[in-house]
């Protein structure tokens, strides 16, 4: 098996009978509304790419995990000999990758459920699946010919990553996320002590997953992958030179590795768009022409940036206030409409505000207990959640030209919210669209109905817990003990205080604790 690295989360395994392209994000355009682009630059690799997949004499296979696009690529589709090939996707509850990827006309297109075995000419294929409310991604195993390769992508199933050792046996290759990728605390309103002392230990949480995962599986060869992106609009080019965020380049998070893994057998390859891996020996072949060491980074990204020029001007319009009032109305409905569909809304008990940074004239205020969206010329509420985005960003959300999830990752919104505690409710809010927001509560309800326990050990007591996390059902049988006290969840890193009757220190929402007793 031979495996080249396309850059973020893209790979192009070649097999005696089979090619298989996983996530290829190519496309000069970015993802995400143009907010993230490739780190380094891959655009370089689509003619490779394609070149590969008119290779008519090997069955060809593409999988996509999610439908984010900086891991589906329309565009880059668009371009490939589709109606030869097999696509392999996930069996979301959620159609839309499906639909999407249907249009692109495949040969066949296997949509699997969890574990499902898809065979390939010289093996088979397995996904994995997260599908938790608010996280709905995949991993995928490629098993040929005596090796295997894990790819986890973004997919945060590090509860199962022992399991999937023990059934599938050694593991010659393993590829996860190693930074973040979320608007906390890129997007709030923090100082920069504090801000840095977020990111600290959002990294420290997130090295420390992985780490856990690469003991578990013991691969041959860890590729650090899916992340980060870099940021070209003007808007956001601070994050690329921001002295500590949650960002990470992959040589920093592999100088961590080498200090908490050593010593261990699997091999840390710190890979460029075109290097070539080999299953078999771990060998690492660096052919990528785009190489960045971190002596090159900032000149690197400015160079990148200037590619774009006057990209980012031209593509933003302005608003009259007349314009902006209609709009506003607009948004105001569209809200009302998801509250409507919001079966837990009584259980938030702070407001909810949202408004244009282009124009302070008037917010909108959702008031969750009362099922009701008002245009306020203030806030008034002491304990609350406020969100501001520019106008022309909404613009796009409400012409259906992104969706709300699109919008978060595209991080051009300023948030606050007092009291500063995570809420899973107003999250899951914000970036479901209307018609999965019953799916979203009906999921949670059924983590919060599951009665299993388990007993843990901790500093020589014992307690009995509940398996499951109450976030997004994580097993709690596979998290770690942090500080003596805090029992860490290996999917998100919620932690549980088993010194304060296992409460929630990660969210202050009714859903929030692991129910303790002493053993």
């Amino acid at each position: 098996m031979q495996i080249t690295y396309l850059g973020h989360a893209g790979f192009l395994v070649e097999t005696e009978q089979a090619i298989l392209v996983t996530d290829p994000w190519l496309s000069p355009e970015g993802a995400f509304d143009s907010a993230w682009f490739q780190f380094p630059c891959n655009h370089g690799l689509a003619p490779f790419v394609r070149e590969k997949l008119q290779n008519t004499n090997k069955r060809r296979y593409l999988y996509v995990s999610h439908e984010h696009r900086d891991h589906f690529d329309p565009a880059f589709l668009q371009t490939l000999p589709t109606e030869g090939m097999t696509f392999v996707v996930p069996h979301f509850q959620r159609p839309a990758l499906r639909t999407e990827l249907a249009r692109f006309r495949p040969a066949e297109l296997i949509s699997c459920a969890h574990g499902q075995p898809v065979p390939i000419p010289d093996g088979y294929v397995k996904l994995y699946l997260d599908d938790s409310g608010l996280n709905r991604d995949s991993a995928i195993l490629i098993k040929t010919g005596g090796q295997a390769f894990l790819n986890m992508n973004d997919c945060k199933l590090y509860d199962e990553v022992g399991s999937i050792r023990e059934q599938e046996g050694p593991i010659s290759v393993l590829t996860c996320q190693f930074s973040g990728a979320t608007w906390h605390p890129t997007c709030y309103e923090y100082e920069t002590s504090e801000y840095e002392r977020i990111s600290r230990q959002k990294l420290t949480g997130k090295f420390e997953m992985v780490a856990r995962a690469i003991d578990a599986v013991r691969p041959g060869v860890y590729v650090p992958s899916a992340g980060p992106a870099c940021f070209l609009d003007p808007m956001l080019m601070h994050l690329n030179f921001e002295p500590v965020n949650i960002f990470p380049r992959a040589s920093q998070f592999l100088a961590y590795l080498r200090n908490r893994l050593a010593p261990t057998q699997t091999r840390l390859a710190d890979v460029m768009p075109g290097d070539v891996i080999r299953a078999d020996s771990g060998e690492l072949q660096a052919s990528g022409e785009e190489r960045v060491s971190e002596e090159t980074f900032h000149s690197y990204i400015c160079e990148y940036a200037k590619r774009y020029g006057s990209y980012f001007a031209d593509s933003r319009p302005r608003h009259s206030e007349r314009e902006l009032d209609a709009m506003l109305e607009k948004l105001r409905i569209e809200l009302q409409r998801k509250l409507a569909t919001f079966i837990l809304r009584e259980r938030v008990r702070v407001p909810l505000y949202f408004g244009f940074c282009d124009s302070t004239e008037e917010m909108l205020r959702i008031d969750f207990q009362d099922n009701r969206v008002d245009r306020v010329p203030e806030i008034r509420d002491q304990d609350y959640y406020s969100l501001r985005a520019p106008a022309w960003q909404i613009a796009r959300i409400l012409n259906r030209a992104i969706t709300w999830e699109e919008f978060a990752l595209t991080f051009r919104m300023r948030l606050n919210r007092r009291p500063d505690v995570y809420q899973t409710l107003i999250q899951g809010f914000l970036l479901m669209e209307p018609e999965d927001m019953n799916w979203f509560c009906a999921k949670l309800l059924e983590i919060e109905e599951r009665q299993k326990r388990i007993i843990i050990e901790a500093e020589g007591t014992r307690y009995s817990i509940d398996r499951y996390c109450p976030h997004q059902g994580g097993d709690l049988s596979q998290g770690w003990l942090a500080d003596g006290r805090l029992w860490t969840c290996p999917r998100h890193r919620w932690q549980f205080a088993l010194d304060k009757d296992g409460r929630c220190l990660t969210s202050n929402g009714s859903i929030h604790a692991v129910c303790l007793e002493n053993d």
